[in-house]
């Protein structure tokens, strides 16, 4: 009988830090902020480089008249002015503050990143966002209200209008005024777009981190949907008036059919799929009111026919969002399945967060450089000694010992696993299993959550010819690199030339998957990198991670992994505490418990601490375990 495997979710995880460069910033767009108002610049509206040199701020600029061309600098400049509104801005001048500001100004000096003029921008404008939700607190607002027609005058009189005499033809009743335009009541957020590598991820992070706000949540915006329709499909059925909406998919056939079917009914029935909507609304209302989004984006006509409806009911209840994508408003859900139903979100979006555009053409992430060669996890070009090469560490990790058939489920549909390990989570797929057939967002998720290390086979050369496949692991590679999920592949080519167009077909596509492959490219690089890799492996617990290896005849490949887990602060030596650490996991392994004393903690420091400098060498680690009967002797396994 095939085992059953529950895809219990990992914590979600953010993406890796986005590591930028640039020259010293611009103060331009906050200074202009300033000036509109008739005041000279505050501090605070400085760069932090600038800040530093400048002590009298130079001659104003000439301030050209409005345009449609400077519309993001003049933006920009509005929420400059905000972000330096308060305390910080007062005449007394002193140091400029920015809860912000000065985290990336720590992060600069520590060697972490390096200063970049379009990121300082973009920290003073979260430094503003962060000031008004600080003090801002979301209560249900009231829907404007909508000017009934006045009635209409039939002369005649009293009597003419009971008796319908004497008067002229009554009018003809007023047409219906149209919906009131929503419009926000409260801070607006932020909407940053731009290309992929430009640090958007990281500042959002960044202002996550550091905004004190307790209903907030941070989350990748696909699996955000997911959680809606889940919802949804919970609520919908307790109400057998809606149609069910099954695996959280709707195809044109369906959406039709809907539309017909809620035509034809009552107008209750019309009515209950909006209450739907406004329920789950509600309901993530409750739990958080700042909703930070990563990666936003539409690619499902079941997301793009429910958006309107659902954020008019987040925005009336006084949520605030911060969102990142890679396209501006306008291209959201470009050449999608009846756009016409989704484009009225799109002004929505615009009233209730300013739109920034990041503006940057490099992707910092593709200067990372991949594993050697022997450590290799995407091996390409594919071949018969590559194939092989994947097998071998396929099976060396599962110890030759291997589950077939093993199962997931996930919202009522079973995932078949070829191939898994039965010491750790471990899986292997061919290409074929994962993107020939019809699989989404939440099956890739549920495939990240329960494995930690996934193999793949055979990955090949695509091109619009695949379109499905293309977008099938386009979504994957994004649910993967969202968890953290380590991959391992044959490919037949590397990351940047995997899909295969032309720059006519570039230019003149209307397909959404050739500019989406940017950022895939840049990810399946990036999950190649050993800051990746060293993150994946820190957040397995202790006793999966070791079932990867055999503890007595560790290889070379085995050490720098677990190099990797247990250096923890990349500091190329290990302290004493990331050493108490590894003991723990080995005794949790082979004896089911981490209870390390002091004492046999000491033997064993005082047994690897080959030089006595208080840390661990790596040479010196290795001499240490390669030595199974000196590791078992001071742990006392």
């Amino acid at each position: 009988m095939a085992a059953m495997m529950t895809a219990a979710p990992r914590p979600l995880q953010r993406g890796s830090r986005e590591v930028l460069r640039g020259g010293a910033g611009t103060a331009r767009a906050a200074v202009l902020g300033h000036r509109q108002h008739g005041a000279e610049p505050c501090q605070a509206a400085w760069p932090r480089q600038a800040r530093r040199t400048i002590l009298v701020p130079p001659r104003p600029w000439a301030v050209p008249p409005p345009s449609a061309h400077r519309q993001c600098d003049l933006a920009s400049s509005s929420l400059a002015l905000a972000a330096c509104s308060g305390a910080r801005c007062s005449s007394a001048g002193g140091p400029p503050g920015g809860l912000l500001r000065s985290r990336y100004g720590r992060l600069i000096d520590a060697g972490e990143i390096v200063p970049d003029a379009k990121q300082e921008r973009v920290v003073a404008l979260l430094d503003g966002l962060a000031d008004r939700v600080a003090s801002y607190s979301p209560g249900p607002r009231r829907p404007a209200q909508r000017s009934e027609p006045a009635a209409a005058s039939g002369g005649g009189g009293w009597l003419g209008g009971l008796f319908g005499k004497g008067g002229a033809a009554p009018a003809k009743p007023a047409k219906p005024a149209a919906p009131p335009r929503l419009a926000p009541q409260g801070p607006r957020g932020m909407y940053v777009h731009g290309g992929c590598g430009t640090g958007k991820t990281f500042l959002m992070d960044l202002f996550y981190d550091a905004v004190p706000v307790a209903k907030k949540k941070r989350i990748h915006f696909h699996e955000w949907m997911i959680d809606v329709h889940e919802r949804l499909h919970r609520l919908q059925k307790r109400n057998a008036m809606v149609k069910e909406k099954a695996n959280t998919v709707w195809t044109a056939h369906e959406v039709r059919a809907q539309r017909q079917q809620l035509k034809e009914g009552s107008r209750d029935q019309k009515e209950s799929a909006d209450d739907l909507v406004a329920q789950v609304a509600g309901e993530m209302m409750a739990e958080a009111w700042l909703l930070c989004f990563d990666e936003f984006q539409v690619t499902h006509i079941s997301d793009a026919i429910i958006m309107k409806r659902l954020f008019s009911v987040l925005f009336e209840q006084g949520a605030v969002i911060l969102a990142t994508s890679n396209r501006p408003p306008e291209d959201l859900y470009l050449n999608g399945l009846n756009r016409p139903l989704f484009l009225p979100f799109i002004p929505m979006l615009r009233d209730f967060c300013e739109v920034y555009d990041i503006d940057s053409e490099t992707d910092y992430r593709l200067t990372t450089t991949g594993e050697e060669e022997d450590r290799r996890v995407y091996i390409a070009p594919n071949g018969r000694e590559e194939k092989k090469l994947l097998e071998r560490k396929f099976y060396r990790i599962c110890h030759g010992q291997v589950l077939t058939g093993v199962q997931i489920e996930t919202q009522g549909r079973r995932i078949v696993v070829p191939k898994s390990a039965v010491t750790s989570n471990v899986a292997w797929f061919g290409f074929p299993d994962l993107c020939d057939r019809p699989l989404g967002a939440a099956d890739y998720l549920a495939i990240a959550s329960a494995f930690h290390t996934v193999f793949i086979s055979d990955i090949p050369k695509l091109t619009l010819q695949e379109r499905d496949q293309v977008r099938r692991f386009i979504t994957l590679i994004d649910a993967f690199y969202e968890r953290h999920t380590k991959l391992v592949c044959t490919a037949d080519r590397d990351p940047i030339h995997l899909f295969e167009f032309s720059e006519d077909e570039r230019r003149n596509s209307t397909f959404d998957e050739i500019f989406a492959w940017d950022r895939t490219a840049s990810r399946l690089i990036e999950m190649q990198s050993v800051k990746y890799l060293s993150e994946s492996a820190r957040l397995i617990d202790g006793e999966q991670f070791l079932g990867q290896f055999n503890i007595m005849a560790l290889s070379d490949d085995d050490l720098a992994e677990m190099w990797r887990r247990y250096d923890r602060d990349d500091s190329g030596e290990i302290d004493q505490d990331e050493l108490r650490i590894m003991l723990e996991d080995i005794l949790e392994k082979h004896e089911g418990h981490r209870n390390l004393s002091d004492e046999v903690f000491q033997i064993c420091m005082d047994k690897i601490d080959i030089d006595n400098s208080g840390s661990v060498s790596y040479d010196e680690f290795a001499t240490y375990l390669r030595d199974f009967s000196m590791v078992s002797s001071t742990i006392r396994l």
